[in-house]
This record gives structure tokens, sequence and C-alpha cells, in this order.
């Protein structure tokens, strides 16, 4: 649906109803909240919303880090009376996080439900132990990495009233590898039973749950288990029968080998394996519906539990509607034999991620899913003969998300791992009929050139697309005159060796009515392309958009800024790295019109400047030192400007080149070379022949 009347007048009451009438995110609330406070956040106005919004899930509702670094600098958004969850950790080089919230004396954070401490977070776990009071609405926690040194202040937790009116509470990450350090105990006083729904936990600290009737309501579970005795005594908890989630990471042993640089099978590990046969052998889990096994990564492999272990759940395979398989050196004959165990008329969810998957095991799909929603095969082996073998010889008729991607990260100082189904995968998929209920389609990292990239764009099977991500191929054009599909709301097109010319295609190639959010991050736009977007009919619905580490000019940032129609824009980011070549010199100041209030009205979030991605280091704000001082105190700046100045930790330099390591002159030779390695790799997989 199109935005409503954007341009210089919005009706703002319409533009409402069109973000609560369309799907729930994360990003679609801060546009809600955006035109909420544009529309000067009347009683009435913000009452709607708040009735509307109780169906969106709370993590949905999520207060971003800008608004938290907003308030730290004295301006409150209007949206703090809306959100449920917040965001206390930047994602960008060198930003500050601010203090963390107090609900005593800050009344914006009392209608928060849900908190993610993120990871070595003790400090920010104390100030939650020590205000638990205050987070009247708090009903979930999660925070991951705690040590043997953080045991005082997990007993405090504990033994804490607040603790009894948790629904969700998560001590783990699942992805913890535990080489490190240990777990301190988390023992509630007995006789104090908790509200748990869920909790993540190290295994004795849940057989202490268990065993003490502490969790009745327990019905979903993260667990690491570190030996064979704790899988035994976790076996041996007849409460685990109505545990219906379950995902458990085994991290008995440790091998930690690996080649330098190179993709290997991974590392199988004996005691992780035995682990698995007792606890599988042994508990009850008969009400489980949901499985997740959680390996580690290995350099460009994986390690964990093998063939052993993962043949230990056969019996349990069945009765599951959801299975993910991730990060374990298995390969095609385990996954072959788990493939015939399950139960595809039952199968809701279906993910096997990095793996070792190759055709082989595509080729062991049954013939038909009928309640399948979820399919991710991605960071495995696959090529285009597995992607056509399921595109066309397997029934997907309730397929809504599909995810075929490698992996891929900063083209400074990592190396993509290509899953190489190319454009012979994505013609398969363009073309099969089991693509016309797809929501979500991701292709990134997968050697996708411009026949794909056209199939894709002139399928009439991908009719209900919402989500598309191409990162990571070299694209290196846009075709003329074909546009986005119209269902589309989301593009991530990162790395895709796209020019000025490629943006002028894409912006004149046709109406693309549903889209809110692009990334064009580490391309090759310049003024040119960036004149292009300022005209581009899809401008004025966009929520975001990414920027990042293009080679925009002066002209080319004032006539996005001027063109006045970005109304709806919350997000912005125009950042380079240092080794960008064509980067704005350190003591250059952008232009003024990229700032002006009147660019980006809708703005909560601005990232400027230039970073040093490999030392995680910043270089500039995207202003001199004086004048930073300058925008970051005047009370006519913006207060999202205001909250990204203050909340930086700088390197500032005056002068510097950089350019010299650039990756774009060296992109496509480099990118062929990594999928001919991965063509390679997934021949000696499919081969057998692990090395």
């Amino acid at each position: 649906m199109p935005a409503a009347n954007v341009g210089s007048v919005i009706d703002h009451e319409a533009e409402i109803e069109r973000i609560l009438d369309g799907p729930p995110g994360r990003l679609a609330f801060r546009a809600l909240c955006g035109v909420l406070g544009r529309a000067g956040s009347p009683g009435p106005l913000v009452e709607r919303c708040e009735q509307r919004l109780a169906v969106w899930p709370d993590e949905v509702r999520e207060a971003p880090w800008s608004w938290l670094a907003a308030l730290h600098a004295g301006h409150s958004r209007p949206g703090w009376r809306l959100a449920r969850s917040i965001a206390l950790k930047s994602l960008h080089y060198s930003t500050v996080d601010p203090p963390f919230p107090d609900p005593l004396t800050q009344p914006e954070f009392r209608a928060i439900t849900g908190l993610d401490l993120g990871s070595f977070a003790a400090d920010q776990l104390a100030a939650v132990v020590r205000d638990l009071p205050h987070w009247e609405s708090l009903r979930s926690l999660r925070i991951g990495f705690l040590t043997e040194m953080d045991g005082e202040l997990v007993a405090d937790f504990a033994a804490a009233p607040g603790l009894a009116r948790f629904e969700a509470l998560n001590l783990i990450d699942i992805h913890e590898d535990m080489w490190h350090f240990e777990k301190p105990p988390f023992r509630p006083p007995a006789g104090r039973p908790l509200r748990l729904r869920h909790a993540g936990l190290r295994a004795p600290d849940l057989v202490s749950l268990l065993r003490s009737d502490l969790v009745p309501r327990l019905r979903s579970a993260d667990v690491l288990v570190c030996s064979a005795g704790e899988a035994r005594d976790l076996a041996a908890c007849p409460e685990l029968a109505g545990v219906e989630r379950l995902a458990i990471g085994f991290r008995c042993g440790r091998n930690g080998s690996q080649p330098l640089w190179e993709p290997f099978f991974g590392n199988v590990i004996a005691e992780d394996d035995e682990a698995a046969e007792i606890f599988f052998g042994q508990a009850d889990l008969s009400g489980l519906k949901a499985l997740t096994l959680q390996g580690t990564p290995m350099g460009l492999g994986r390690e964990g539990l093998g063939a052993r272990g993962v043949a230990a759940t056969a019996g349990l395979l069945p009765q599951l509607t959801e299975l993910t398989l991730t990060q374990l050196p298995l390969g095609d004959g385990p996954l072959t034999r788990v493939l015939g165990a399950l139960d595809p008329e039952r199968l809701e969810k279906l993910a096997l991620v990095d793996v070792v998957a190759t055709d082989v095991t595509a080729a062991a799909f049954p013939g038909s899913f009928p309640r399948l929603r979820r399919l991710d095969l991605s960071r495995n082996q696959l090529t285009g003969a597995g992607a056509r073998h399921l595109a066309a010889e397997v029934r997907f008729p309730a397929l809504a998300h599909l995810d075929l991607s490698g992996w891929t990260s900063s083209p400074y100082y990592s190396r993509p791992a290509v899953q190489p189904i190319g454009d012979d995968g994505a013609r398969a998929w363009a073309g099969s009929p089991h693509a016309a209920g797809l929501k979500s389609l991701n292709l990134s990292a997968t050697g996708l050139g411009s026949e794909g990239l056209l199939a894709l764009l002139h399928s009439a099977r991908l009719a209900s697309l919402a989500e598309l991500d191409l990162s990571g191929n070299r694209l290196a054009g846009w075709p003329a005159d074909v546009p986005l599909p119209p269902t589309v709301r989301t593009v991530d097109v990162s790395d895709c060796g796209l020019d000025d010319n490629a943006i002028r295609a894409l912006t004149s190639s046709g109406p693309t009515p549903a889209l809110t959010a692009i990334s064009l991050a580490y391309n090759t736009i310049g003024t040119a392309g960036a004149q292009a977007l300022a005209v581009w009919d899809a401008l004025p619905g966009l929520w975001q958009l990414n920027l990042y580490d293009n080679v925009i000019g002066d002209d080319g940032l004032t006539a996005l800024a001027t063109s006045r129609a970005a109304q709806l824009l919350v997000e912005l980011d125009l950042q380079q790295d240092c080794w960008n070549s064509a980067r704005r010199p350190l003591a250059e100041p952008l232009p003024a019109e990229v700032v002006d209030p009147a660019s980006f009205p809708n703005l909560d979030a601005i990232f400027l400047g230039v970073v040093d991605e490999y030392h995680g280091a910043r270089y500039s704000s995207g202003f001199p030192p004086h004048v930073r001082e300058q925008l970051a105190t005047a009370e006519t700046t913006r207060p999202e400007l205001v909250a990204f100045l203050t909340h930086l930790e700088l390197s500032e330099q005056e002068t510097g080149t950089g350019g010299d390591r650039d990756f774009r002159p060296t992109a496509a030779e480099k990118h062929r070379e990594h999928v001919a390695e991965a063509r390679e790799f997934a021949r000696r997989m499919r081969e057998g022949a692990p090395g």
C-alpha cells in the first residue's frame, strides 16, 4: 500500500492507520512513533495507537539505541509510552552506550516488559537487581556470558522477590562455547514458585529448578550441557515431559584445531556425542514440538556433536513440528537420516544451518511438506543442482520463508562463505510453483549474477514477496526497465558492485509502492547515483536508507537532502570506512543541508562520519571537532543528531588519505575466487572427502 499523502504535507492519521494495518516490525514501530510525534501526540490518537499495538509482539515495540541516547542528551521521544523493549546497545562503530535506564527517575521505562542486556553485562544486571521493584512491567530478561566472578550478583538476583513475576529468563546464550569460564549457580529459594514459561540456564541450574518444583509452568528451555553426568541428571527430570520447545548445546569437550583461512568440515566432539546419546536415550520428551541443537563455530568450520549425537534424536524426530540443527559437523549421511525420520506432514519449520549439507541432502528431501512455512538451508554447500531439486521436485505449498544464503560481512576485513547455488538456483526458484507464497527470500552470498537477478525480477511467481536479500553478490549492474516486485517492502543489495548507472536503472525501472527499507551499503554510489535516489518515486515511502561506505560527494548529498522527498525516513546511514579511496576528508564538514531538520523531518537516528572497521575506531563524526561541539550544544540542533554527536568515542584526526586498502578494485576478482573455492569445497563434501 503506498504511503499516504507524502510530500510537503502528510495526513498523519492516515499514515498511522496505514502502518497499523501493515505487518508488525521494529522499523514499522519507529515509523509510527515518528509520525505520531509530528502529529503532536494528541491523547486520543496515542490511546488509539496503544489499543491497536496490543496485538503486536512486545519485542518489535522496541525503542532503538538512538532514543536512549537522545533521552540521555535531554530529549524524550513521544513513542516511549508505547515502547515495550529497548535496544540498549548500538551496532555502530565507536558509539557509546548511554547510562543504563533508571525507572525510578525516568518514567519512560516503566512500561518496558523485556530487557536484552547483551553479553558480559554484569553491571547492567546489577542495576536491574537493584531497581527491580521499579521495573513495574518487566517480565522478560536475557543476558549472556556471565562468569564465575558474577556469583554474588546472580545469587542476589535469584533471591529477589521481583523474580516471581518473570515469565522468561535467559542467563545463558545458547551460542556460548564455555571454553574460558564457568557459570555461577542460579538457585532461587525453595518454596517460592516462579511463573517462568521459558528459562535459559546451565543444565545443573535447570535440574535444580525442575526438582524443586519451582517452575510448574515451564514450557520452553535453552540449556547448556557440559558433561555426560549433567546430561544424565537432566534426563532424569520427569518434568521435561511438559516442555514443548528445547534448545540444547552440548559443551562436553573441545578440539579447537582448524586450518588457517580455509573452509573445512569441522571437528566432531566424541564427548558431545556421548552426552547426547545419554540425554535423548533417557529423557521423557513426550511433549516436545520444537528442538534446536546448537554447535559452535570454529574458524571456517564448526565443532560439536556429530553423527552419533544426532542419531540419538531419531525416536523424537517424528513428533516435531520444528527442527533446527546449526553449526554442527554433520554432513550428508546424518542429515539424510534425519530427513527420513521427520514427519513431513507435521513439520512447520526446518533449519539445517551450517551443517555441511550438499546437494545429496537436498536430494533426500521427501516429496511433500504440506505445512512447512520456514525452510533455512543457509551457510551450507548446496549448488544449483540442489536448489533446482528443491524448487522442482519437492512440494512446499505453505512455504513463506526461504533462506539459501551463504555468509557475508565487511568486505574490508572478512571473507564470505559462499553457498554456490548461483544463477541456476535463482532461476529455479524464480520459476518454482512453490515460490508463490514466499514472503521472504534470502540469496545473500550465493554467487548470484545478472542472469539470476533478471530471472527473479521477471518472475510472476514471486507475487507475495516482502523481503529480498541479495547482498554479497556481484550483480555489477541493474537491468533497465525491470522494477522490483511490487509487494517488496525491504531490499538488501549491499556489496553488490552497484555504481551510478545501476542506481539510475534501479530508480527509473518502475513503481515500488510497498518499499520501506533498502540497504545499498558497500557499493560505488556517487553524486549521480544520489541525485537519482533524490527523485526516486520510492523515496517518499522509505523508513530506512542505508548508504554506508559509498562514494557520494557534496552535490549528491545536497540533492538527496534538499529534495525534501524522504518525509518518512527514520534512519539514515552515511558513514564511510577510512580505507574508502573516495571518502570525505576528515576535516571537511558535511553539507549543512544533510542535518537540516527540514530535509529528513521524521528521523530518529542518523549515522555520519568516518570509521575504521578493522580496529573498531572512529576518526570523524562528519564534522571537524569545533563544528561538532557547536552542533552538539546548539538548541536548534535536531535531537537525533545531538544524540549521535554526544555518544561517540572519537580518535579524531585532521588529516589522513587512506584508500590503499579499498576493496573495490579487486572485488570482482576476489568474488570469482570465493565462488570457485566454494564450488570446489562443495564437490569435496559431496564426494565424502572432507580432508
